[in-house]
């Protein structure tokens, strides 16, 4: 009776873990997703507001802004990718998007 429970209980370990697995690839697959969709969104002349706004939408995303001498840059990434993949938004000195690149 003893090992049987025992059992039971690895077998209920295992699917929790594969669940785990399948949630967390999921969420990552979509967070990779957003960052290119949303960086493709960004053509040159949009303006700076406009970009934080659609990026406030976003659910997997976040993002930095840096001022530079020409301008200043945003750069939008998912948390759930360590900031391995992001999108760098480059503004000129009137705030309007010169690039938006993946990396």
């Amino acid at each position: 009776m003893h090992a049987m429970k025992r059992s039971i209980l690895a077998d209920i370990a295992a699917i929790a873990a594969i669940a785990l697995l399948i949630a967390i690839t999921f969420y990552w697959i979509e967070a990779r997703r957003e960052v290119i969709i949303f960086c493709d969104k960004f053509s040159p002349g949009i303006s700076k507001a406009s970009v934080e706004r659609y990026l406030n939408t976003a659910e997997l995303l976040s993002y930095r802004t840096e001022f530079v001498a020409n301008g200043s840059k945003i750069e939008a990434y998912s948390p759930l990718h360590l900031g391995i993949m992001q999108c760098r938004i480059s503004f000129n000195k009137q705030d309007i998007v010169l690039s938006a690149v993946v990396d």
